[in-house]
């Protein structure tokens, strides 16, 4: 049964995730429907179970879902849901009626626990499985890239000088060279995020030496045992093996790996790029690949997708390139979506949210 009073769920900020769990929510009319269709294409997931995912928590509550930028709303919100952004004292104090902060990402740094404990405010921080996807396609990147294998698929389809012997070896039969390890590279992450952080993880697992760069000056403390080193980012370009980036959009648009940056590379380096695609000037990396200034590259992101036919960064032995999908599976942000919905409807009911920092 809905309470009397509506309860005030706030969406802070206009991260494209965020936006889809608002509309996933409210399910209000054709633009939360069109939107959240075109969000999950080309996959076509059942539009019973899109509206399913924030259906428990609408029928057990009477609820006003706001969106990004409406202050009216944020006074009496007494649910925050953000992704990006920060949650300081100045935003808890436009925020009276405040009970929860959901937080789409397993840290917790954007958020002020001190102010948050103050106030009696409950926050949880979901992890996020996608981005694991996200960071153990980087390492995919790396190990294609660096084991040369799309050569080495290409090589065997086409088979060699003659049909081997039953039972009798011969290795390397391909004559594929320029193989390498990625034990005891350096790993340079442009971004250290969440999904720098599990790459980073990933990659010392392989025995990768780790440094990163990033706005923010990180707690040395925080990461001093798993021996990551923070560098200036034009240092890090000099001394990766490895450049990979993991950044937002810059404010104006402009590439962060442009002409200079890919000078300061090594020319053994490679560079991996999930973020986004116009955060690498895509014709200085083509000249940089033809020109042997660099090793090679691997993209998930393009600054325009599909790429079309003809492309000429296509066409280079020496750049592994995948289709935008280092997330995974759409379905598994719908996932996502409806396990943050429990939460909130946990945490109204009284009960423990998961992933609790403060309760």
């Amino acid at each position: 049964m809905h309470t009397v009073r509506p309860i005030g769920i706030s969406f802070l900020d206009p991260d494209h995730v965020v936006r889809l769990g608002r509309s996933l929510l409210a399910w209000d009319g054709d633009e939360d429907r069109t939107y959240v269709r075109d969000f999950f294409l080309p996959e076509v997931v059942d539009e019973a179970e899109l509206a399913g995912a924030g259906a428990p928590l609408r029928e057990a509550h009477r609820l006003r879902v706001a969106s990004f930028g409406d202050e009216a709303a944020l006074r009496d919100a007494e649910v925050l849901v953000f992704r990006r952004g920060r949650i300081d004292a100045g935003v808890l104090a436009r925020a009276p009626r405040l009970k929860f902060i959901q937080r789409i990402g397993a840290s917790s740094h954007p958020i002020d626990l001190q102010a948050t404990r103050e106030r009696g405010i409950a926050v949880s921080c979901l992890p996020r499985p996608t981005l694991v996807h996200v960071a153990e396609h980087a390492m995919l990147l790396m190990l294609a890239l660096s084991r040369r294998l799309l050569d080495c698929d290409r090589a065997v389809r086409a088979g060699g000088p003659a049909v081997g012997v039953p039972g009798k070896e011969y290795y390397n039969w391909a004559n594929i060279g320029g193989l390498s390890l990625l034990a005891g590279r350096t790993l340079g992450i442009a971004g250290y995020g969440e999904i720098g952080q599990l790459l980073a993880r990933r990659a010392s697992g392989f025995g990768m030496r780790i440094i990163c760069a990033d706005r923010k000056t990180l707690d040395p403390t925080q990461h001093a045992d798993a021996g990551i080193q923070q560098v200036p980012f034009t240092d890090l370009l000099r001394s990766a093996d490895f450049v990979s980036v993991h950044v937002p959009p810059l404010p104006d648009g402009r590439p962060l790996i442009g002409v200079s940056e890919l000078a300061s590379m090594k020319p053994t380096a490679f560079l991996i790029n999930i973020a986004r695609g116009l955060l690498v000037d895509e014709d200085h990396l083509y000249d940089a690949l033809v020109e042997g200034r660099i090793a090679g590259a691997g993209l998930d992101v393009h600054t325009r997708e599909p790429r079309g036919p003809g492309d000429r960064l296509a066409s280079l032995a020496n750049v592994v390139l995948t289709p935008h999908m280092a997330g995974g599976s759409r379905r598994g942000v719908l996932d996502e979506m409806t396990a943050i919905f429990a939460n909130i409807g946990d945490a109204l009911a009284g009960h423990a949210p998961r992933h609790a920092r403060v309760a």
